[in-house]
C-alpha cells in the first residue's frame, strides 16, 4: 500500500491526498479543485496518519 498524506489547499480549503514522497521534496502541489499551486509547508492542515 502506498503511503499518502492529506493536505488542505490554502486558497479554497478543499482537502486532497498526495504521495508521501512529495512531502519532503521541494515540489509544488496543485489543488485538483482550484488549480492553486503551493508547497506542502504552505498547507494550513496536513494529516499524515496511517
Amino acid at each position: 500500500m502506498e503511503k499518502i498524506f492529506w493536505v488542505k489547499c490554502p486558497k479554497c480549503s478543499d482537502r486532497f491526498y498526495c504521495d508521501y514522497g512529495l512531502k519532503s521534496k521541494q515540489v509544488k502541489l496543485i489543488c485538483p479543485f482550484c488549480q492553486h499551486e503551493f508547497g506542502a509547508a504552505e498547507s494550513p492542515e496536513i494529516d499524515d496518519r496511517q
